[in-house]
């Protein structure tokens, strides 16, 4: 799955010149473990609580006087929101870091972390906690989640599904994110239905893990009798809204789905479905090479 939903519409971000204070009140107010450095619009570094306990007060910096370019780690690793969870674990594997900041072009508009990939079961727990096990035996960070087993893997899905909910409630402008979540659930029950079992299999595993069960226990398709007309009065039904209201939340929720998952599932998806329910699923664009 791409990295889209660890676009954040709002960044702590310093410039190089700012103090080690300055930067430690930052992470303090905003609950935060790392602050993006940029110079003239451009990242230039990332610096973490650690840097400030190990490389400023470890060696006696004033705080007060001393710059975060002192201490930050320059030229950061960066992905962008259209690389994949892969993508992000690789780097994390190779480099033995736990963040990396998402940009497009130059500008800095999202982080992925460690502990997000934990929450959304990006990956099997063994190849992530293999990460945390290098960064422990290189002096990283030591800590690991507490929670007992079922009670983790329970808040794991439940984040993973409430992200692509609040996708779904930003890109429609639904009031509620109940209504998001109903709006969500039934475009899916009828795109599932609509596909061959095995592309609406393949689809399903793209999804968050909670809404797996009712999926999978749908009718095997492709059910023909599926129509944007009809995924429209369905919504129409399930939200009580108008059908000119109910053509807008299909194409919204449509494309919030088509960029929950790969682009290649999008396609898939995209090339079964009939020429009307194509129009509101697009294939996310490819993202432009770099110069």
């Amino acid at each position: 799955m791409p990295l889209h939903f660890y676009r954040r519409p709002r960044l702590v971000v310093l410039n190089p010149d700012s103090t080690l204070l300055e930067a430690a009140r930052a992470i303090e107010h905003n609950r935060i473990g790392a602050i993006v450095v940029q110079e003239q619009g451009r990242i230039v570094g990332i610096v973490t609580d650690r840097d400030l306990a190990v490389r400023g007060l470890g060696r006696a910096l004033d705080p007060r006087t001393t710059t975060i370019s002192e201490v930050m780690t320059p030229s950061p690793i960066t992905l962008t929101p259209s690389d994949s969870f892969e993508d992000a674990i690789g780097l994390m594997q190779e480099r033995n870091i736990r963040r990396i900041p998402l940009i497009e072009g130059q500008q800095v508009v999202g982080m992925v972390t460690l502990d997000d990939l934990l929450l959304d079961e990006a990956a099997p727990l063994e190849e992530l906690a293999a990460i945390v096990q290098a960064q422990i035996g290189e002096g990283g960070p030591a800590e690991s989640p507490r929670l007992p087993a079922r009670r983790r893997s329970i808040a794991r899905a439940e984040a993973t599904l409430a992200r692509l909910v609040a996708q779904v409630r930003e890109e429609s402008g639904l009031e509620s994110a109940q209504q998001a979540r109903s709006a969500l659930e039934t475009v899916l029950a009828s795109l599932v239905r609509r596909l061959t079992a095995d592309e609406a299999n393949d689809l399903i595993s793209q999804l968050p893990s909670l809404l797996h069960p009712a999926l999978r226990a749908l009718p095997p398709g492709p059910d023909k009798s599926i129509t944007r007309q009809s995924m429209e009065a369905e919504l129409a039904q399930r939200l009580d809204v108008d059908p000119s209201r109910a053509g807008k939340l299909l194409a919204a929720v449509c494309r919030t789905i088509a960029r929950a998952i790969s682009r290649g599932q999008a396609e898939d998806v995209h090339n079964q479905l009939p020429a009307d329910i194509r129009e509101v699923f697009p294939v996310p664009a490819q993202p432009a090479a770099s110069p």
